[in-house]
């Protein structure tokens, strides 16, 4: 456990050496951000999509299924899988794990990242403004998010960084790690950093890393829904010694998850989502609309 909170000492230190972070910006972001979670959370924000996993690696296949967000009898918001076509209605019809269709690894939920920023959550992370970037043709902010100790299963276990939408506040792009992950990120990167200095004979180094990018890329009346999640495990070796090729990669297993074929059966406007995000206005039942 010690080992693991020095990690995590150095990892808020890389965090704090950014430069020019804003925290009345940030706290702003924070704010709107914890209420673009709980539009995830709203019961009207009912869909179906098609989703579409690809994996390679030591296995390699591609799987459909018809996908939607819900919430179950216990109001616990969760996805849902099923046969995208089916023989009966009954198969259609019937909830599917594609673990039991030997899918490697995936996400359970694709919006499980949105609610880092829930309101009761936030205290649970570390929350950096890091710098802006272009994401396609947003303007976005970088935020940083990292586990407080402890680490709790479900709530605030995962680290990385979010683009966040600089006007609207929707989420662009996800960059994610378990904490286990994170931590092997950091110790190779201090190890790349002081390779050059280090004695040639030194044996290799290796760190076998996953990350997980989540894009937002669908949009609908203003809110962002994930089109695309990219689950990579990679094996990075790092060599030792002046004028050495640093770091070497190999791809030991890539997932992808695609999200297509939107169909909404109830939906707010674009004017009420932003005012609810502005926290102008509360969220009110919208009436029904069609697929």
């Amino acid at each position: 456990m010690k080992h693991v909170c020095v990690l995590f000492a150095l990892a808020a230190m890389l965090f704090l050496a950014a430069q020019g972070a804003d925290p009345v910006g940030r706290d702003r972001q924070l704010a709107r951000l914890a209420r673009v979670a709980e539009l995830y959370r709203d019961n009207a924000l009912g869909f179906a999509c098609q989703e579409t996993i690809t994996y390679s690696g030591a296995q390699t296949g591609r799987i459909q299924f018809a996908y939607l967000f819900i919430k179950d009898a216990s109001g616990k918001l969760r996805d849902f899988r099923t046969w995208k076509t089916g023989t009966t209605a009954a198969e259609r019809g019937r909830e599917v794990d594609p673990s039991d269709y030997k899918v490697p690894r995936y996400l359970a939920s694709a919006y499980l990242f949105a609610f880092v920023f829930r309101s009761d959550r936030q205290p649970l992370y570390r929350f950096d403004l890091l710098r802006e970037e272009s994401v396609g043709d947003r303007t976005a902010v970088v935020i940083g998010f990292l586990s407080r100790n402890p680490i709790r299963k479900g709530k605030n276990d995962w680290v990385g960084f979010a683009s966040v939408d600089r006007e609207t506040s929707q989420l662009l792009e996800v960059e994610a790690y378990t904490p286990a992950d994170w931590n092997r990120k950091v110790r190779r990167d201090a190890d790349v950093a002081t390779a050059p200095t280090r004695d040639a004979h030194d044996d290799p180094v290796t760190y076998d890393i996953e990350r997980i990018v989540t894009t937002f890329g669908f949009e609908k009346n203003g809110m962002r829904f994930p089109s695309r999640v990219e689950n990579v495990k990679t094996r990075f070796t790092v060599v030792h010694g002046a004028g050495q090729d640093t770091l070497r990669e190999t791809t030991l297993r890539r997932v992808t998850q695609d999200y297509t074929r939107f169909e909404f059966f109830s939906v707010r406007s674009s004017a009420e989502i932003m005012r609810f995000v502005d926290g102008e206005g509360p969220l009110v039942a919208p009436p029904p609309s069609g697929p």
